[in-house]
């Protein structure tokens, strides 16, 4: 078992904060040590940004909240032995069940769409099952290189290229391309707008006057002039001569472009963190119309993500505890997270019913296995009571 929870070197981290003096090049720099397998540094900053965007934060917290909205299951292979398949699918049950972080450890794995990978650690129980399945944060890992082994960093340590060796089936690994990797370049951009938009508010946020005086202004005047001058800039009310301007410094006669640069890179933003889906940006408002457009949007990716990671949980856990108690048999059962109702689950039921109408009917497990339905035959539903 990792040592994370009995070290204590490693919270020098929690008085640093890698958004201070942030530029361009010290992002490059750590980019590239993130591809020679030098994460401390690195992911220490995608989780600092991560919370410090109120854009990234947001479509972050959707796509985790629309995963976690997908329910779970276990499906048993539609062409297979179907009392192994039943054992099976039994057995995995059983083992999901008994893991008491479960919904934790899932949103925790998802951070790896994110930050490019991430790692939970089984933990098991006095029956010989996972009891738990403990996240360790990104910046505890190290990789000789790109494609690496995957070693623990004990204490975070940066530009380490080399940590403790660990055994790989006791966790279950994501990897994915990193979005952050795009994210932080945009997040650098537009806090380096907002910096420069604050500096032209300071300056013109509240326009300078001057009084230009009348011409030919005699010398014993401009005292006086100045007096009217200030009076006017403090809101007070007075006389002009005849002649008299008032001129304003506007920071120059066209639109300040700081607004639209930022809204462009939350665009960017939206586009790069929702897959290319231009639904939350083509429509507007939050009418019933562009509520489910929104919505729609990201159940798709929801989608997605679940078919992802179901993959990752099917290798890390599904495979070894089947090989355990059933050495020597196939795998007939798996775990996936049970697909959300959708146009195509109404297709694959159409087609079937259309297909039954023609002489050619469908297996009800393979319906069952497409749509996530409980479908029965007639045998099974005349053994009901």
């Amino acid at each position: 078992m990792l040592s994370i929870y009995q070290s204590k070197d490693h919270r020098w981290r929690d008085a640093y904060n890698p958004l201070r003096g942030l530029s361009m090049p010290k992002l490059v720099s750590l980019q590239e040590s993130g591809e020679r397998g030098q994460y401390a540094d690195l992911q220490w900053l995608y989780h600092y940004m991560e919370r410090s965007d109120s854009m990234i934060a947001s479509v972050l917290q959707r796509r985790r909240a629309a995963l976690l909205s997908v329910d779970w299951d276990i499906r048993e292979v539609s062409d297979g032995d179907p009392v192994l398949a039943q054992e099976q699918a039994e057995l995995l049950g059983y083992v999901y069940d008994q893991i008491d972080n479960f919904r934790d450890a899932i949103a925790f794995l998802f951070s790896g769409v994110f930050r490019g990978f991430s790692h939970l650690e089984k933990h098991y129980g006095d029956s010989g099952l996972i009891h738990r399945l403990e996240p360790v944060e990104q910046w505890f890992w190290v990789r000789d290189g790109l494609f690496g082994d995957w070693e623990y960093n004990e204490n975070a340590v940066s530009g380490r290229y080399r940590g403790h060796p660990i055994e790989l089936e006791d966790f279950v690994i994501f990897e994915a391309p990193p979005l952050d990797r795009i994210l932080s370049v945009l997040y650098l951009r537009k806090n380096l707008s907002h910096k420069d938009w604050d500096s032209f508010l300071e300056v013109y946020g509240i326009p300078s006057i001057f009084l230009v005086g009348p011409p030919n202004t005699p010398a014993s005047k401009e005292e006086e002039y100045q007096t009217i001058a200030e009076q006017i800039i403090s809101d007070g009310r007075g006389y002009l001569p005849n002649g008299s301007d008032i001129k304003y410094v506007t920071g120059g006669g066209g639109k300040p472009p700081f607004l639209d640069h930022i809204e462009y890179i939350d665009r960017q933003i939206t586009i790069a963190a929702t897959g290319g889906l231009l639904t939350m940006l083509t429509e507007s408002g939050s009418g019933t119309l562009a509520g489910s457009a929104h919505s729609e949007t990201f159940m798709q990716i929801a989608r997605s993500d679940a078919v992802l990671l179901s993959g990752v949980l099917q290798r890390d856990i599904d495979v070894p505890i089947l090989e355990q108690f059933f050495p020597g048999y196939p795998v007939q059962a798996y775990f996936e997270f049970a697909p959300v109702v959708s146009q195509q689950s109404s297709r694959i039921v159409t087609d079937a019913m259309q297909l039954a109408d023609a002489g050619v009917p469908i297996d009800p497990k393979e319906i069952a296995e497409k749509t996530g339905y409980s479908v029965l035959d007639e045998d099974e539903m005349s053994r009901r009571p």
